[in-house]
């Protein structure tokens, strides 16, 4: 069995309007998600999450908070 192991890659998401638009940031995603093998896990962190104290879930659809304002129809 290999020891090798997959990289940490700590990405952040930017505007909102990044899943929506073409732009550098999505072609470098893109780039990474075609060239990097699958992984078997993935770890968000995200500071749109409220709750007392430190917290973790484990879930397959999170609720979303939609936090932001000033962004065309199609971005929410």
């Amino acid at each position: 069995m290999s020891q090798l192991r997959m990289p940490a890659l700590f990405l952040g998401h930017g505007s909102p309007m990044n899943a929506l638009e073409e732009n550098r940031y999505t072609a470098a995603w893109r780039h990474l998600g075609d060239t990097l093998p699958r992984p078997r896990a993935i770890i968000a962190v995200s500071a749109h999450w409220y709750t007392r104290g430190t917290a973790v879930t484990a879930m397959a659809q999170p609720e979303t908070i939609h936090d932001f304002g000033g962004l065309s129809a199609g971005a929410v």
